[in-house]
Order: structure tokens, then C-alpha cells, then sequence
């Protein structure tokens, strides 16, 4: 056997950009509410930035949240970082914990597909609380950022909306916790 004898099934990497690089940089320092404040005085973000964003954004949303522990500034970075949403009114589904519903702390992330919805809910979402299968309006102007092609790939089809414009939030499903 040779090294070309795999050679149909490697893929080549790709190699970082040099945004990618740098939101990478922030946040393995932790350094998002820095960052937004640093960009929300400077120019508008470049489209390889917000490409870069959103891809980041796919991947780590949920951490990126976490570190930054403030949904208000949270927003403001994820309306100032993602590239605009420009489609229509949607329904979305979502899988969300119940003590973040509970406490008004929706997520961000929502699909259009219930049964990707209902993995998040019954999985993920479900640790150290119940799990909620979610189903909302969204107004177009309550969607930040559409599906991009990471998420398509990934089978999410994620759309990133602002929580609070969201109307006719329904629970449709609840799961028990998966932490017991």
C-alpha cells in the first residue's frame, strides 16, 4: 500500500483565515465583550469577517455564550458579526432547557426542521433540566442570519434570530433530564 492509494479519501484542509485566526484568538482568551466594543466604534465588519463569524458562530455558539454571559451585548455582537437575514417570516423550532425557558433565556439558534429541533431537546438541551421542544413565529426582522453552508453541511440548517422578537413561543414537547 501506498500514501496515493488514499488519496480519494482524504480531504484537504483548509487553511485559517486570517479573521478566522483572529475570532479564534478572542475567544480562546475570552475576550468577546472587548471585542464588541472595539468594533461597535470602527468601520462596519468586512464580509470575510462576518463569513468568518457566522462559521465560528455554527461551531461555538453555545461556548461563545457562555463566556460572555450577557445576552444584551451577546446580541449586540451577533447583529454587528453575522451577515443579514433577508427571507421572509418563518416558523422555527428549537430544543431548549427548561430552566433557561423558565428563567427567559431563550436561545438564539432555531430551525426550520422540528426533528433536529427535537435531538437538541431531548439531548443537549436536556442536561440538569428538563428539555423543551419549542415552536415560534418569526417575523423577518426577528431573524439575524439564515442557514450558511457549515450548517447546511452539518444538517442544522441554523438560523440565528433575536429571541425577543419572536412571537407565539409554544412548547410543543417536554423531555426528561438526561442528567439522572
Amino acid at each position: 500500500m501506498k500514501l496515493e492509494d488514499f488519496a480519494a479519501y482524504s480531504r484537504p484542509q483548509s487553511k485559517s483565515s486570517n479573521e478566522r485566526k483572529f475570532l479564534d484568538f478572542i475567544h480562546s482568551r475570552n475576550r468577546w465583550a472587548e471585542f464588541v466594543k472595539s468594533i461597535n466604534n470602527s468601520e462596519p465588519a468586512s464580509i470575510a469577517m462576518k463569513e468568518s463569524f457566522h462559521s465560528k458562530w455554527i461551531e461555538s455558539g453555545a461556548f461563545i455564550r457562555e463566556k460572555i454571559n450577557n445576552d444584551l451585548i451577546l446580541l449586540e455582537l451577533l447583529t454587528l458579526l453575522l451577515p443579514p437575514y433577508s427571507g421572509a417570516s418563518l416558523v422555527l423550532y428549537r430544543g431548549e432547557n427548561m430552566e433557561r425557558f423558565d428563567e427567559g433565556r431563550i436561545g438564539f439558534c432555531w430551525t426550520q426542521d422540528i426533528s433536529i429541533a427535537e435531538m437538541f431537546g431531548s439531548g443537549l438541551n436536556a442536561y440538569k433540566s428538563p428539555g423543551l421542544l419549542l415552536r415560534a413565529e418569526a417575523p423577518a426582522c426577528s431573524i439575524l442570519a439564515g442557514p450558511n453552508d457549515h450548517s447546511r453541511y452539518l444538517g442544522e440548517n441554523e438560523f440565528t434570530v433575536n429571541p425577543s422578537l419572536l412571537s407565539s413561543i409554544s412548547v410543543i414537547e417536554t423531555y426528561p433530564d438526561s442528567s439522572l
